[in-house]
C-alpha cells in the first residue's frame, strides 16, 4: 500500500509527529506551506483571523500527485476547535483524490477533537480509517488517544 503523510505545522510540533509516522509507514510526505504569514506573534494572529472567519489559507503549489496514493495520513493542528486553515485548503483541493484517510490531530485543550475529525470526513466525503488525538502543551505531548 502506497502511503502519503501530509502535514501542516506552524511551530514544528505537528511536523515531528508527521515525520515520525512517515518513517513508521515507510511513507512519502508533503509539508504544506502557506503564502500568508504564519510565523511569530503576527503569524499567530493571522492564523486566528483565518480560523475565526472559517477561511482556508492559500497554499504554495506542490508537485505531489495525491491520487497516486492508496492511503493519506493527514496531520494538522486544531485551531479554535477547527481544522487549521492550510489543511482545510488542502482537503478542499484534494477531496476527489483521497480514497482512504487517517488523521493525526494536535490540540492544546485537554478535550476530544472528534468533531474536527468529523468535519474533515465531511469535506473529504469519506469515513476516516483512524484518528489519533495528541494533546500538546508547549511542545510536550501529554496524551494520545487512538480510535476511529
Amino acid at each position: 500500500m502506497k502511503t502519503l503523510v501530509v502535514y501542516y505545522s506552524r511551530k514544528g510540533y505537528t511536523e515531528d509527529l508527521a515525520l515520525a509516522r512517515a518513517r513508521e509507514e515507510n511513507a512519502d510526505f508533503l509539508a504544506l506551506e502557506t503564502i500568508e504569514n504564519t510565523a511569530g506573534y503576527e503569524g499567530f494572529l493571522n492564523c486566528m483571523k483565518f480560523c475565526l472567519a472559517g477561511k482556508s489559507m492559500t497554499l504554495f503549489p506542490y508537485e505531489t500527485d495525491v491520487s497516486a496514493y492508496d492511503k493519506v495520513i493527514l496531520c494538522t493542528p486544531v485551531w479554535c476547535g477547527d481544522v487549521s486553515a492550510p489543511m482545510k485548503a488542502f482537503l478542499r483541493k484534494e477531496r476527489h483524490h483521497i480514497r482512504n484517510a487517517e488523521y493525526i490531530l494536535v490540540h492544546f485543550m485537554p478535550a476530544s477533537v472528534v468533531a474536527v475529525a468529523d468535519k474533515m470526513d465531511q469535506i473529504l466525503r469519506l469515513k476516516r480509517d483512524k484518528l489519533t488525538q495528541v494533546h500538546c502543551v508547549c511542545g510536550h505531548m501529554l496524551k494520545e488517544e487512538t480510535g476511529a
